[in-house]
């Protein structure tokens, strides 16, 4: 086997280790959301609770894990690979010892405007909801600090290519979400905002222990975390350049977020909390697919990039993003089939308990649906601004998060009256496609020819029919009782069945898991479908 064929396996190990620690991390967050879902269900409190944590997200994703994939982990790949370990150190170092002089004084400024910044994603809340918004986002501010200090040490995790733990780390973060309400809401007795402070609080201590576990694990490949503001260093500087964009970038992506917050909160009570259920859902696959996928391709991206020769450089980096996309589009076909068909039986297994009723399975069940139109666009979007961001492309990809906040929010003031809450997934949708688009297009113009031609797609659709049928037909017979826990499992376990036997009929899967070589192979260039 030859070096290229070697390392093209290791990137679909590693992107397996990240997928798996992401879905053990997910299912506990879906453990997470059961509880919040059983105590807070769709109420006024929910919508709060819903907003208040999706503006810590949002500052989290600002200045965490997707910023420095564009801009830190590239160029520390980049560095280890050319055989350059001691300037990576005084890298990671450096960029610790900036990354939590920003942290100090964001959060400082987080707690301090809370209000206003409540105001900002919430201004349909009634003024005692916006008034316990903005007690909740005072705590969640510093816990977003300590968690986008655990995405630098996911960074130096991923680079080395310690990626199960890294990512299954999020676990203690929802452990003690959990932990809290159960004591607080059962134990206590607490309900409405008192319990809902404790959940903060919880996610507060939870986000610490998450960050000391990241941290000691990060210590073994840099031997101290002792941060420096060393500036003037050349890598430094280098990361320093790409982070503008990367910020605009991620800014346009988060505000685009809000913005979809923010017109929720306009469509009465439970419908932020609905929105936010079916988001959370949705997450799943869409992590261990897209972000899976992009956190295992970018180290070998980048090192890729340390080539000399600039043709061989781009066909490594079309060859590993063609595998990439056949991975990651063949395990999203049974996720969309599931969505956009059966979200009320997946609702009813993950969320329907005490104040989560029926009607609350039907508001998520219909977003849910939306969002699996957006599935494949925005894992796919999310490899190919990889490919950018190890090109050292940031502006690129800003440019088409820019296009993308644009659609989605006309789109969505479009439509939310008509459609509501499926209504705002819609333009969020449509944009998502739009923006990967536009980054295919930039690709192209970077690499040659993409090659998508190779890509499987009638084999794609033959599986998703084939997934769509057997629990298509248990929903005909059983119509009248899919609501029922047992029957709504029944559903999808056939679902995943259906989808396991026609992957491995139509060749896109063996015993040893999804193929990714149907785009061409590293050492050859050739086409294999």
């Amino acid at each position: 086997m030859s070096q290229a064929t070697t390392r093209e396996a290791g990137s679909g190990r590693a992107a397996l280790m990240v997928s798996l620690g992401i879905v053990l991390s997910r299912l506990v967050g879906l453990v997470r959301q059961r509880v919040t879902a059983h105590y807070f269900g769709t109420s006024a409190v929910g919508d709060v609770i819903a907003a208040s944590f999706r503006i810590g997200n949002v500052a989290q994703n600002l200045f965490g894990e997707g910023t420095l994939s564009s801009s830190f982990i590239p160029v520390y790949s980049r560095l280890r690979a050319e055989g350059r370990t001691e300037e990576a150190r005084e890298l990671a170092l450096a960029s610790l010892g900036l990354l939590a002089l920003v942290i100090v004084v964001v959060s400082a400024l987080g707690a301090a405007l809370a209000p206003w910044v409540s105001l900002a994603v919430a201004a349909g809340f009634s003024g005692p909801e916006r008034a316990l918004t903005a007690e909740l986002v005072r705590v969640l501010f510093p816990m977003t600090g300590l968690l986008v200090l655990g995405a630098w040490a996911l960074g130096v995790l991923n680079s080395h290519r310690d990626f199960f733990l890294s990512y299954a780390a999020p676990v203690a973060w929802s452990a003690a979400q959990i932990a809290a309400l159960v004591l607080a809401g059962s134990a206590l007795g607490l309900r409405g905002g008192a319990l809902a402070h404790v959940l903060a609080l919880g996610a507060l201590v939870g986000a610490l222990f998450q960050l000391l576990f990241l941290m000691a694990r990060a210590r073994r490949y840099l031997g101290t975390l002792t941060p420096t503001l060393k500036r003037h260093l050349a890598p430094v500087r280098e990361a320093a350049a790409r982070l503008p964009a990367a910020l605009v970038g991620r800014g346009v992506v988060q505000l685009s977020g809000l913005v979809d917050t923010l017109l929720v909160s306009f469509l009465g009570a439970g419908a932020t909390a609905s929105f936010a259920y079916a988001q959370m859902i949705y997450l799943l696959p869409m992590s261990v697919l897209g972000t899976g996928e992009a956190a295992a391709a970018l180290p070998e991206m980048a090192s890729d990039t340390a080539e000399a020769n600039r043709n061989e450089r781009a066909r490594r980096i079309r060859a590993r993003l063609g595998a990439s996309l056949t991975r990651t589009v063949t395990l999203a076909i049974p996720a969309v089939v599931v969505l956009c068909g059966f979200g009320e039986e997946l609702v009813v297994v993950l969320l329907r308990t005490g104040a989560f009723d029926r009607d609350s399975t039907s508001r998520v069940a219909g977003a849910l649906a939306v969002y699996g139109t957006a599935l494949i666009g925005n894992a796919s979007g999310r490899l190919l601004a990889t490919a950018c961001f190890a090109l050292g492309d940031t502006r690129g990809p800003a440019r088409c998060a820019t296009a993308r906040i644009a659609a989605s929010t006309g789109l969505s003031l479009l439509l939310m009256r008509p459609f509501g809450v499926p209504g705002v997934v819609a333009g969020a949708a449509v944009a998502a496609w739009l923006e990967t688009g536009l980054l295919a297009a930039r690709l192209k113009t970077a690499l040659g020819e993409l090659e998508l031609a190779s890509l499987p797609v009638a084999r794609w659709t033959a599986l998703g029919v084939l997934t769509a049928l057997p629990p298509s037909g248990a929903c005909y017979v059983l119509a009248s009782r899919t609501h029922e826990p047992l029957i709504a499992l029944t559903v999808l376990a056939l679902a995943a069945a259906a989808f396991v036997a026609a992957a491995l009929g139509l060749g896109l899967a063996s015993r040893r898991g999804i193929h990714g070589a149907m785009a061409p192979r590293p050492e050859t260039g050739s086409r294999t479908d």
